[in-house]
């Protein structure tokens, strides 16, 4: 029987590693050029403008690969969204990618198990993760992970899998997180599409400011989602 667990935490680990690192790296040799190159990606409405009736379903799926291995730009793809689609249409293409993609990562991390998870990205990480996440405050943190810059995201969801939260709750919560700055790649989108690059040069500006403060105030951002786990700690000893 022991034999016979080894073997399947084997298994698994291989399976979380070939998503995680394997599919990444196959992507990165074959397609460096292009989806790993900003320059590319910045004329993805110029090359999609050739497939308009699939071009909605490319660039979900783009999202998707974006939130599952976290290695491809987001915000060209979102740029792109609302170039072509408009800030409405767009969001929803880039929203209905994420989602998509986080669900994926919850259940996938949630089917391979905890010991996968950490073996991958290491125990120590994965742990305080997962405390913040069952704490009685784990949607907070969820949001504040999300939504403030700087605070790595890329283990958010596979954290949440092999957590006590629950799909629906992290979901909703993990996308109102990320709507801001989605929003922001949109708006950018959206601007240049009309031609107006002084609204996109006063966004920059203001995403300029927005980062500058949250650099300087970085300390207590971290503080406040420490702060999360340690009053759970003190409502349950």
């Amino acid at each position: 029987m022991d034999k016979k667990k080894r073997a399947y935490a084997v298994i698994r680990l291989s399976v979380l590693a070939l998503i995680i690192i394997g599919v990444p790296a196959v992507l990165f040799f074959n397609y460096r050029d292009t989806l790993f190159n900003a320059d590319w990606l910045s004329q993805l409405p110029v090359l999609l403008s050739r497939y308009r009736r699939q071009a909605a379903f490319i660039l979900i799926a783009l999202q998707i690969l974006q939130v599952i291995i976290c290695i491809v730009p987001g915000q060209p793809i979102q740029f792109a969204a609302s170039y072509m689609f408009g800030i409405t249409k767009g969001y929803l293409i880039s929203v209905t990618g994420a989602v998509i993609g986080a669900f994926i990562a919850f259940y996938i991390s949630g089917l391979l198990g905890k010991d996968a998870v950490c073996t991958l990205f290491g125990r120590e990480k994965v742990e305080d993760y997962r405390r913040k996440l069952n704490s009685g405050r784990g949607l907070m943190a969820v949001l504040l992970i999300y939504l403030i810059p700087g605070i790595p995201k890329d283990l958010t969801a596979y954290a949440a899998g092999i957590s006590d939260m629950r799909i629906r709750p992290f979901l909703l919560v993990s996308t109102i997180g990320r709507s801001p700055a989605m929003l922001g790649s949109l708006l950018i989108g959206h601007f240049f599409s009309r031609g107006n690059y002084k609204a996109v040069a006063a966004l920059a500006v203001i995403t300029v400011i927005l980062l500058i403060i949250f650099f300087i105030k970085r300390k207590d951002m971290v503080a406040l989602l420490d702060n999360i786990e340690k009053k759970d700690e003190e409502l349950h000893p």
